[in-house]
């Protein structure tokens, strides 16, 4: 089965909110500089909750990636690999930072106790969640997180149980309408599918006359999907 790369498909859409994390990254800058003369630092600390869940740092995002790969018990590797492949493509300048991200992430749990594994990987989440809030740094859109929550999820081809358990409860902790989760789901699952149609199109000894309507079919059919997924994130 072909490898199926939720975060390629969706690369137009991280690309064009970048713009909007690069305006928001410019804004924090500016209030931080300005925050060195006394009053703004404090304003800064102390922003209101409502100004700010539309976002969630990088930073933040990184660990949540992390929290996510460890639903199942472990975090390997090449799930990592992934993490900071996301992490470099949401914030280019993130760097060391982003290193020490996963790698706080990682060590955090593993120190988690096996019998109530759960329960504490959903407090280092709320913890994670509610450190975001309170500082300052380039950020991402809450909606585009859960998007790649889900690509992480899915990197080698599964969507466990625990997974998705977690994702959801991260997006209830955002905040986040609880009908975007089930709906991004549904879009990836279509997505996947789509994805293993067209690679095994692509093997068949079918005559080409007869395979190009379908594969039309299907890239158009793709494209109204990502398209959907582009509107729910924008939205």
């Amino acid at each position: 089965m072909a490898k199926f790369d939720l975060k390629k498909l969706v690369g137009d859409s991280s690309d064009k909110l970048k713009a909007g994390a690069q305006k928001a990254q410019e804004t924090l800058k500016g209030i931080s500089d300005a925050a060195a003369k006394g009053k703004e630092m404090a304003e800064l600390r102390h922003r209101k909750k409502e100004d700010v869940h539309g976002c969630i740092t990088v930073d933040g995002a990184v660990k949540l990636m992390c929290m996510v790969m460890a639903a199942d018990g472990d975090i390997a590797d090449g799930e990592l690999d992934q993490i900071r492949e996301i992490g470099g493509e949401l914030d280019p300048t993130f760097g060391a930072q982003q290193t020490d991200a996963v790698a706080e992430s990682t060590a955090l749990v593993k120190k988690l106790d096996a019998e109530n594994y759960r329960e504490d990987l959903n407090d280092l989440v709320r913890d994670v969640i509610r450190e975001s809030w309170n500082v300052p740094g380039a950020t991402i859109p809450v909606k585009l997180l859960l998007w790649d929550l889900l690509a992480v999820a899915q990197s080698d081809n599964r969507y466990q149980e625990e997974e998705a358990k977690l994702i959801r409860y991260i997006a209830r902790h955002l905040e986040v309408d609880k009908s975007i989760v089930p709906e991004m789901e549904n879009a990836s699952r279509t997505l996947m599918a789509i994805e293993n149609e067209i690679a095994w199109l692509k093997t068949t000894d079918r005559p080409f006359g007869t395979v190009e309507p379908v594969m039309n079919e299907l890239s158009d059919r793709k494209a109204a999907i990502m398209q959907g997924v582009r509107d729910l994130i924008n939205d």
